[in-house]
């Protein structure tokens, strides 16, 4: 007997000792439990997550956000000497003893704030027992006392006393009872709180007994009209805290994933606006689009920094046209892995230009290929005309997407060394060895996520560098990133992806005189589309945004020749247009680099008769002599018309132009672009508004003085009318 009395002390001891000495009193342990909520840029509430723990909603705020009236009223009600004791209060549990013993059973329980503060934070590892429970709580009160200043251990009670309706702490009980924030309370509301923290489930009868004695008490109020009050205490339904139409609903899903332990407010860079815009955007094209066979589609916009040290930032994503929708709704376009397209021929140019090898100039062959696989079978790889080429530049092969090069420079590249880089540049969901894709990597053969493709285009507008996507910040300053940051290519190769793909002149001879691909401005932009139109793909930038955009059926069904220049590329144009408004962005480039005339026939300088593309070049680049072999009449020149007669590339017929009246008049000059046509027996001119004539037997390049009201471009072959472009200034 004396040594299970000697064994259980010793127990007790131990445990004691532990709980004293061990048990941490870390931020984490301190603020655990609460409520992941999501804020957008603009500061409004996307959505609050209910603790994973015991299921409870709280908001948290600092002791000193919460109103004087407020605590008060909590420390009169359950701690009036708690900024003088210990943790503990001897006079409060002895008057508790006294109470209990003379009412036979359990009145009063004469805890301190601390120590109710103190059974919250470690109720996962306070014994059973009902003694050692209270010395262990008192233990551990003085535990907090020591570590924490009264203001924090006040703030930790306020924010997690369980409270009615499955709410913790007082500012999510407002919230919920009140429907407003607990800085803009009454001393009646704040009393009715005050309350209801030991009679969560008390009867209408009892609420009104102790209220009123409590309001007399603390404030001198004899009687108080609290039919409001009590009406809102013992309602009945739910309270929600997201928005089940929010156009951020994707975002708060995905987000709420990645976040793992994080808690509390996590403000992301995220715009509700935007995602408003860009899903009212989705839902008018669908409309058009849905003959086509289409039924959803999916839209990321990232911000770029505006320096080196600033960050990518997700700025809307809209993972379906409708969330709600039952059967598919929920998934999220964004994240889904689908066929890529020819949406990685950037990176491929990119990884082949980076070997020094290779220049937007270099020429190489678009004819008829026939690949060896690893298993004895063989792969020959179609355009999507059906044609051949011949020799292009890699300005033209990109340009106009034609699949046999991309093919040709996978297998002179290795197709093992660009399944590396494309894991590099984050595509890490392919789990297959490399062979497995083959040389049909090169289009994109892998698959990949819009959000995987965004982040790598980003890459490309940061000059080479690949950073994580910024999704935002807790209230602990901790951040939360996507992916991992790179060096994908060198400055060069981003600086000469972005000329070839914001070149409009290289692209026409495959999307045409007229697509959704061109604007008045800077756009670098590149389509994809997967086989059997199942998916269409078009993803750009420009100084300022990167988006993406995908076009398609989540449960595979074939569109209907819907091609990503012209299914997705419609939604990207109208997203782009809103994103810069009146502004008309323009990519820059160091002044190392100059334009060259090089020829695309030869891939050297132009000579005297070439026809020729104008190229990034510096100091390094071996240019050679130049070109000898076009002569008069010869060449391939891509400042020619496709066809016989002139083309009109600037403006585009119907297009309007804003004059703002912040920047000068001679900013906002319309630019005039014509290129001549191949038939040389004729005599073409241009007339601007009828008054003036101008001879059409070189590319013609200038700009219109932007006058309000329409105007228009003439075409004339002799003196026939070809052509007629009309354009508004307003």
């Amino acid at each position: 007997m004396r040594l299970n009395r000697e064994s259980s002390a010793l127990i007790l001891f131990a445990a004691l000792v532990i709980i004293f000495y061990i048990l941490p009193v870390s931020s984490e342990r301190l603020k655990a439990g609460g409520n992941l909520r999501i804020f957008s840029r603009e500061g409004i509430l996307l959505r609050q997550f209910n603790s994973p723990s015991d299921g409870a909603y709280s908001i948290w705020l600092n002791v000193g956000e919460i109103p004087g009236h407020v605590k008060d009223a909590v420390l009169t009600a359950e701690d009036s000497r708690f900024y003088f004791h210990p943790g503990f209060d001897p006079l409060a549990m002895a008057r508790a003893a006294w109470q209990n013993i003379a009412a036979m059973r359990v009145v009063s329980g004469g805890s301190t704030i601390t120590q109710q503060t103190a059974r919250i934070v470690y109720a996962d590892v306070l014994p059973r027992n009902i003694l050692l429970k209270k010395i262990s709580e008192i233990l551990l009160a003085i535990k907090l006392e020591l570590h924490c200043s009264k203001d924090e251990i006040l703030e930790l009670y306020l924010n997690r006393v369980p409270m009615k309706f499955n709410q913790r702490g007082l500012p999510a009980a407002s919230v919920r009872v009140f429907g407003r924030d607990i800085r803009f309370i009454s001393r009646e509301e704040a009393g009715a709180l005050v309350v209801i923290i030991r009679q969560n489930y008390a009867s209408r009868e009892n609420f009104r007994l102790r209220y009123s004695s409590f309001m007399k008490r603390m404030w001198g109020m004899e009687s108080a009209d609290i039919s409001v009050i009590e009406s809102a205490l013992f309602r009945e339904g739910g309270y929600f805290y997201n928005d089940p139409e929010s156009g951020t609903a994707h975002f708060e899903v995905f987000i709420s994933a990645m976040a793992g332990d994080v808690c509390g407010d996590l403000r992301t860079p995220i715009s509700a606006n935007l995602n408003d815009a860009v899903a009212g955007i989705i839902r008018a094209e669908l409309k058009f689009l849905s003959p086509h066979n289409v039924e959803n589609s999916a839209v990321i916009v990232l911000k770029l920094p505006e320096n080196d040290n600033g960050r990518v930032e997700l700025a809307a994503m809209v993972g379906s046209a409708d969330f709600t929708e039952e059967s598919s709704g929920q998934v999220n376009g964004c994240l889904a892995v689908r066929s890529a397209g020819s949406t990685l021929k950037p990176l491929l140019y990119g990884m082949a230009m980076d070997t020094g090898e290779y220049a937007p100039w270099s020429v190489i062959n678009d004819i008829p290929i026939t690949v060896g696989l690893e298993d004895g079978t063989s792969y020959s790889p179609k355009n999507n005309d059906l044609k051949f080429w011949g020799p292009i530049t890699i300005r033209e092969a990109l340009a106009c997407s034609r699949n046999i090069p991309a093919v040709y420079m996978v297998n002179r590249l290795g197709v093992n060394n660009f399944y590396r880089f494309l894991i590099k540049s984050g595509f890490g969901h392919m789990d297959k060895p490399p062979d497995y894709y083959g040389p049909g990597l090169a289009l994109g053969g892998g698959g990949a996520s819009l959000l995987q493709l965004c982040r790598a285009y980003s890459a490309i507008a940061m000059r080479g560098r690949l950073l994580p996507i910024y999704m935002g910040s807790d209230m602990r300053g901790n951040d939360v990133y996507y992916g991992e940051g790179a060096r994908l290519f060198t400055e060069k190769s981003a600086y000469r992806l972005t000329h070839i793909l914001s070149d409009r002149e290289a692209r026409r001879r495959a999307f045409g005189s007229r697509n959704f691909l061109d604007f008045p401005y800077d756009v670098a932009v590149k389509t994809g589309t997967s086989k059997d139109f199942r998916d269409a793909w078009t993803i750009g930038y420009t100084d300022r945004y990167v988006v993406g955009v995908w076009v398609g059926n989540f449960s595979g069904k074939m569109m209907k020749g819907v091609s990503g220049g012209w299914g997705a590329g419609r939604i990207f144009h109208q997203v782009v247009r809103t994103l810069t408004g009146r502004e008309r962005p323009v990519f820059r480039y160091p002044e190392r680099y100059s334009l060259t005339r090089m020829c695309p026939v030869s891939g050297r300088p132009a000579g005297r008769y070439c026809r020729y593309t104008m190229e990034l070049t510096d100091y390094a680049d071996r240019l050679g002599r130049s070109c000898d072999l076009c002569t008069s009449g010869s060449g391939s020149s891509r400042l020619y018309s496709s066809g016989s007669d002139p083309e009109v590339i600037s403006p585009v017929n119907g297009e309007t132009y804003i004059i703002d009246p912040d920047l000068p008049a001679r900013d906002q000059d319309i630019p005039l672009k014509v290129l001549p046509g191949r038939e040389r027996t004729a005599a073409y001119t241009c007339r601007i508004d009828g008054k003036q004539s101008i001879p059409l037997d070189k590319p013609l390049e200038r700009t219109i003085p932007a006058k309000r009201g329409e105007h228009s471009i003439e075409i004339y072959r002799d003196d026939e009318l070809l052509r007629t472009i009309i354009f508004r200034v307003e």
